[in-house]
């Protein structure tokens, strides 16, 4: 400093830091310099942007040296970004992959270790080694499957460590808005090079939706609609798989698709008990419902029937109850959707019936507390003569009403 500095400004000067968040440098507001994430970035759900000159691998300090390599704290420590070599995107055209942080590389690591392994239940080797192995190979060509992968990660830890719920969460949303609005204009044409990145991208993405219920600052419905809004992303699933004449179907990740024996038995099997049976006759004696909506009532129960066999009659393992519950979300009719949306009672009732089989998915920490949450916003919806109907539903879940009966 120039020793004819005034007092003044040699005390402002002092007071200056260079490793605060470049968002916040950006934004000429003050950052608070905490580690992993600012405060500002935290509020904002945004990825923090602090870059610590001491870490940032800079092409000079990448050059070889004959001074002995230092060690890179952890996440914990530093924020310091990553720059990665270029790849290729969607269309096979050379992109530029953005940096990643030193809590990227954290939540690149736990998936690989701990969340990926979460996914699939499935004793097929190559099914758990597609979300172990192929998924993260994905990434590295497409960005928008990376940082899926890195917000499905964040959602892992947000569960497992709720004294850091909210930071997580709040790491995860700003990923996947980033993920999103990289996928988002190949949406419109999905072609043969990238159905497969996107079928990925949009497969994380409903598993991403699946964990949000305890993100406290986002809400997993649209208004106040009883569908969540997981539902809606899972017809985008079926928009990836039944594009370019459902080429996905014969390509290299075709093992996910086929062979199962859910597949063969799905047409032939149905559950049985009462509950079941004397639903499906009050819905198709009913006569307050029209023919058409009528229709896609009966053709969605029954479907859900088939998935309730393989939960309550034979036993073909965990993956086969989670492939059952998956396969009626694809099937049921867009038709009886719109029921739910337009808070049809019947509708809502067989919606009821369909959260007892995700209450007992709750072994997967993603489905926790979703049996329980829409059952009680179902029965808030419904007036008393269809909540009679949705008894069995709520005994099975051992969910109690308010004594308001509310």
């Amino acid at each position: 400093m120039n020793p004819a500095t005034s007092h003044q400004e040699s005390r402002r000067a002092h007071l200056k830091s260079k490793n605060g968040c470049q968002n916040c440098k950006r934004r000429k507001v003050k950052c608070d310099e905490e580690r992993p994430s600012c405060g500002n970035c935290t509020r904002r759900g945004e990825v923090c942007g602090r870059l610590d000159s001491s870490l940032s691998l800079t092409a000079t300090q990448r050059a070889p040296s004959p001074q002995p390599p230092r060690r890179v704290p952890s996440s914990s420590e530093s924020e310091a970004t990553l720059p990665l070599p270029r790849a290729l995107s969607a269309d096979g055209v050379s992109s530029g992959m953005p940096s990643l942080t030193m809590l990227d590389l954290e939540l690149l690591h736990h998936y690989s270790i701990s969340t990926s392994l979460t996914l699939s239940a499935d004793p097929l080797v190559l099914v758990r080694n597609y979300f172990l192995e192929r998924a993260p190979q994905l990434g590295f060509l497409h960005p928008h499957v990376l940082y899926s992968l890195l917000a499905l990660a964040a959602s892992h830890l947000a569960h497992f460590r709720p004294e850091s719920r909210r930071y997580y969460y709040a790491q995860s949303r700003a990923r996947h808005t980033s993920a999103t609005s990289m996928a988002t204009p190949l949406l419109s044409d999905i072609s043969t090079r990238n159905a497969i990145p996107m079928y990925c991208f949009s497969i994380m993405t409903m598993f991403i939706s699946f964990a949000s219920l305890r993100d406290q600052d986002h809400l997993p419905f649209h208004t106040d609609s009883v569908m969540p809004s997981w539902f809606g992303l899972f017809r985008g699933v079926r928009t990836v798989l039944e594009a370019n004449n459902r080429a996905i179907y014969s390509s290299s990740i075709s093992f996910l698709f086929h062979s199962t024996e859910v597949n063969r038995m799905w047409g032939s099997k149905q559950a049985d008990f009462a509950a079941l049976i004397e639903f499906q006759s009050y819905i198709q004696e009913s006569t307050s419902e029209d023919e058409q909506s009528k229709q896609f009532l009966v053709e969605a129960f029954q479907d859900l029937r088939r998935s309730f066999y393989f939960f309550y009659g034979e036993d073909l393992g965990n993956e086969a109850k989670i492939r059952s519950l998956f396969i009626w979300m694809y099937k049921v009719p867009d038709g009886f959707l719109s029921l739910i949306r337009h808070t049809n009672s019947k509708a809502l009732c067989i919606f009821a019936f369909f959260c007892v089989l995700l209450h007992r998915l709750e072994y997967n920490w993603w489905f926790q507390g979703w049996g329980t949450h829409l059952i009680e916003r179902i029965h808030m919806s419904l007036d008393d003569v269809h909540r009679f109907w949705i008894r069995w539903p709520i005994q099975e879940i051992g969910w109690i009403p308010k004594r308001d009966g509310s």
